[in-house]
């Protein structure tokens, strides 16, 4: 219809990790005219905003992911493969992919994140899914998506996605293993911190730089858990899902942690490695676009 290309749409997409992480952006013929970034502490704001934004202009449609530990991906849309694998067929809710693989979830948590909020949700996306629509390169890769408190994998053989994984970021046990982990840069920044503790003037001086260092901090815990989390996942991937060999390693970045764990990946692991910043909201909104 002619008239779409001059209709304004909203899409809003969020997900909730510390705080509420929300996005919208206003579309027209599918392309961006405006967007805005938001963060809330708690849940009633995001409602109070988002419903805000449907009353102005009710061709608005919300997104979010789904960060539950019982989803996943099979290569199949079958229900006998599903049984194979010992996946309850009935108590999941499944999407088929191009008739080859599909995402499921458990339908429990797909109802609780529906039921969560005072406004209605478009779509819900397995967290494999914005990974898949990313995913360029599929000839044996492992993709894996940082979040500052969840990390997802997505392995692929011949294309098809095979393996997946999602575990949350335990910051205690993290900083447990840090304590028999030499990390040359937190040596670094201690020792500018020694150097330069006479040229401290104020305590704005002293809390800036103690926020530096606790940030510092939680990367390490995430690069920590990450080499600790492909680890296992290559171990469980060539024990039970494939003998052909991943050739390389694909970080998809929310974090900001440090590109170089690249190095640390190649060294510790022996796969060439590849980082990629990336925006999980404007993904997210993208899909839905598309979805349309």
């Amino acid at each position: 219809m002619w008239l779409e290309k001059f209709i304004k749409r909203n899409f809003i997409s969020f997900y909730k990790e510390e705080n509420y992480n929300l996005l919208l952006e206003t579309v027209k013929n599918k392309n961006i005219i405006n967007s805005q970034k938001k963060e809330f502490e708690n849940k009633k704001e995001l409602e109070k905003f988002v419903i805000e934004k449907i009353n102005e202009n009710p061709q608005t449609y919300t997104s979010t992911v789904l960060l539950t530990l019982n989803q996943g991906v099979i290569n199949s849309c079958q229900k006998k493969d599903y049984l194979k694998r010992d996946i309850d067929y009935n108590n999941i809710q499944f999407i088929c992919i191009n008739n080859q693989y599909s995402f499921y979830t458990s339908i429990y948590d797909l109802n609780k994140t529906k039921k969560e909020y005072k406004f209605e949700l478009d779509f819900i996306y397995s967290i494999f899914a914005p990974i898949d629509f990313l995913a360029k390169e599929r000839k044996n890769r492992f993709y894996v998506l940082v979040l500052k408190e969840y990390l997802a994998i997505l392995g692929y053989e011949d294309f098809i996605p095979i393996f997946s994984d999602i575990i949350t970021i335990n910051e205690k046990e993290e900083e447990e293993e840090e304590e028999h982990i030499e990390d040359i840069e937190e040596i670094d920044i201690l020792d500018d911190l020694t150097e330069n503790i006479e040229d401290i003037e104020d305590l704005d001086d002293i809390e800036e730089l103690e926020e530096e260092n606790t940030t510092q901090s939680s990367s390490t815990n995430i690069e920590v858990s990450l080499l600790n989390f492909v680890q296992a996942s290559l171990k469980e991937y060539y024990e039970n899902y494939s003998e052909d060999f991943i050739e390389k390693i694909i970080i998809l970045d929310t974090a900001e942690i440090s590109p170089s764990i690249t190095r640390l990946l190649e060294d510790e692991i022996l796969i060439p490695a590849e980082y990629k910043k990336i925006d999980l909201l404007e993904t997210i909104n993208r899909m839905s676009v598309e979805s349309l």
